[in-house]
């Protein structure tokens, strides 16, 4: 079960050539380190990697490690914020980097470039046409961004789409996503490092959370599971989702994200309670409008 589970993993390269997350008190992971996590992300059989040239140099690092192990990783990368006419050219740069002839995602990395310039998409059919990408699709931050696509009936071949024990909007559509052959990548599992605070270190913003934090943290005490396994099984187990993108800053971490795999089974006796720690509230769990600040 674990190995058949470990398909389902991506690895997020974000922290690589950025201080990624607003909980994020380590920074930027050194590109030495960063050489080591994709070495043991290797070793553990995680065939996925997500990556943007909005992360800094984490497409240089990943091209890097590619180059001198001579190894494959399927890759997902995201276009910037650019004119129709340059995504090409944005691709061909990412190959460059990465040391690739093609990729397996491309994605538009957010909605609003998109709808402030509908022919993004057409530039994206072509490159898939031309077999530069497998699949195409769009990294989105709010169901209705998602519902607007549903509506215009625009084709595409993944999502990705935050979902975690608190934040559940996209829930509904999956069943829908499904019917459509469209691929569900989830991210921000631990809401970005969120779910690692203590109650009493949550601000009076996030306050609506603090007795769901508690329960979640009762759990992990009781069960004797890392916070960090609750939430990555939380999704592994989701029927409806294809891959789990989840983040690290050093190879243990990463080796102890793939061993929280093996509490499957203590995850799936408490998942119906997990999913009632889900929060309505869309402007506490969305993570696009929050910054460091919002924590302290």
């Amino acid at each position: 079960m674990q190995n058949r589970m470990i398909n389902k993993l991506i690895l997020g390269t974000a922290q690589f050539g950025s201080d990624y997350g607003a909980n994020n008190e380590r920074g930027k992971v050194p590109r030495k380190k960063a050489l080591l996590i994709l070495e043991q992300a290797l070793e553990n059989g995680i065939g996925f990697l997500e990556t943007a040239p909005r992360y800094g140099n984490s497409e240089e690092i990943i091209g890097e490690f590619i180059k001198d192990n001579k190894v494959f990783f399927k890759i997902i990368s995201k276009i910037p914020l650019c004119k129709p006419r340059d995504v090409s050219a944005f691709l061909k740069a990412s190959l460059s980097k990465l040391n690739l002839n093609n990729l397996y995602g491309y994605l538009v990395h957010d909605f609003e470039y998109f709808s402030n310039d509908p022919k993004l998409l057409d530039e994206l059919v072509k490159l898939k046409e031309q077999g530069k990408v497998e699949k195409i699709g769009f990294s989105l931050y709010y169901p209705k961004e998602l519902q607007f696509l549903l509506n215009k009936r625009i084709k595409i071949d993944i999502v990705q789409i935050p979902f975690s024990i608190f934040d559940q909007r996209f829930l509904e559509y999956f069943p829908v996503l499904k019917d459509l052959n469209v691929e569900i990548h989830v991210r921000s599992l631990f809401l970005q490092g969120f779910v690692f605070k203590k109650t009493g270190e949550i601000c009076d913003k996030m306050s609506a959370l603090r007795p769901k934090l508690g329960v979640l943290h009762d759990f992990s005490r009781k069960l004797n599971v890392p916070i960090a396994a609750i939430c990555l099984n939380f999704a592994v187990l989701n029927r409806y989702i294809d891959n789990v993108i989840f983040g690290v800053d050093s190879k243990d971490n990463l080796q102890e994200n793939v061993e929280g795999l093996s509490y499957l089974q203590e995850i799936k006796s408490i998942y119906y309670e997990l999913e009632r720690l889900k929060e309505e509230d869309e402007d506490i769990v969305s993570t696009k409008a929050w910054s460091k600040s919002f924590f302290s």
